[in-house]
């Protein structure tokens, strides 16, 4: 599925506000690792315990993925934000919770069931183009890395270290994922003035 539409910071709000009025904490923790860090769906629906928190229960800084965690044949980092590591500290809690006596490091963070199994790739995709659909967006779970990449190029980080956030072996990939909003066009058109 392609993702073209523009998404502001309004909509993604409003989108997280709708999935934490439903109290659909996994959801949320998904779509912040999309819009927050630019993961890829291979790479969220794949976490363990042991990704993304210290033996201490605190967040990793940066989630380092090995190659079966990552797309193609190769290892990747991902940075954590500070509002991402306030979100995944909560979270934290609510997994030892669901999980009692059974939570461990290999418990995954995204599981469908009370199974220990991580989400079909194709039901996070369906997940997501539903709930992008209720706000006229179209796109599935590969949006957020969209929506990521959008965000830091409009706020002018350096394309370089946008393409090394995402793991893009090419700055022309990370090229194509940028949407450029319609009011930043606008507002570059009138430049055009003698």
């Amino acid at each position: 599925m392609v993702n073209h539409d523009y998404v502001s910071d309004e909509q993604i709000k409003d989108i997280l506000a709708c999935v934490t009025r439903y109290n659909r904490s996994q959801i949320l923790r998904m779509m912040l690792f999309l819009s927050l860090n630019g993961l890829r769906c291979i790479n969220f629906r794949s976490l363990v315990v042991s990704d993304v928190y210290n033996l201490d229960g605190s967040v990793k800084n940066i989630i380092d993925l090995k190659n079966d965690k990552n797309k193609g044949k190769f290892s990747a980092q991902y940075y954590v934000n500070k509002q991402l590591k306030k979100e995944l500290e909560a979270y934290y809690s609510y997994l030892k919770q669901k999980w009692g006596d059974k939570f461990s490091s290999e418990t995954y963070l995204f599981t469908p069931n009370r199974l220990n199994k991580p989400y079909a790739r194709g039901s996070v995709c369906r997940i997501f183009h539903n709930l992008y659909k209720k706000f006229g967006i179209h796109g599935a779970s590969h949006m957020g890395r969209h929506i990521f990449i959008t965000k830091m190029i409009d706020r002018s980080i350096n394309p370089f270290i946008v393409q090394r956030l995402v793991n893009h072996r090419s700055i022309q990939t990370t090229q194509r994922y940028y949407n450029a909003d319609p009011r930043r066009l606008l507002t570059a058109v009138e430049m055009a003035k003698y």
